[in-house]
């Protein structure tokens, strides 16, 4: 994989998780039920340390990419598509298959 340079400061950036992105938009008349239905897009976010420039990159592009342990929430491989997703999913996010530790 190659390895991305801040466009600003020339500096190489830093993989910071991937991230689903809620999609669609709170309404006048439904409120946030259109949210309910729009689904969300799985993006990689990537940071430059020097100017903390984030950017968005679409998530299946960098499957191979490693997230830092923070002391997030333990993950599970989804046993179809093999993503790694949150280990209290009923569901994977991607590809909708039950998640068999659940």
């Amino acid at each position: 994989m190659h390895k991305l340079k801040c466009l600003r400061c020339d500096v190489p950036m830093k993989f910071v998780k991937r991230e689903n992105v809620q999609l669609g938009k709170t309404g006048w008349v439904i409120g946030d039920w259109g949210n309910l239905l729009a689904g969300a897009l799985d993006v990689a976010i990537f940071t430059c340390p020097e100017c903390g420039k984030l950017e968005l990159f679409q998530g299946d592009y960098y499957e191979g990419q490693e997230e830092e342990e923070r002391g997030g929430i333990a993950k599970t491989t989804c046993p179809t598509c093999g993503i790694q997703h949150e280990l209290d999913d009923p569901k994977c996010p991607r590809c909708g298959a039950q998640n068999p530790k659940w």
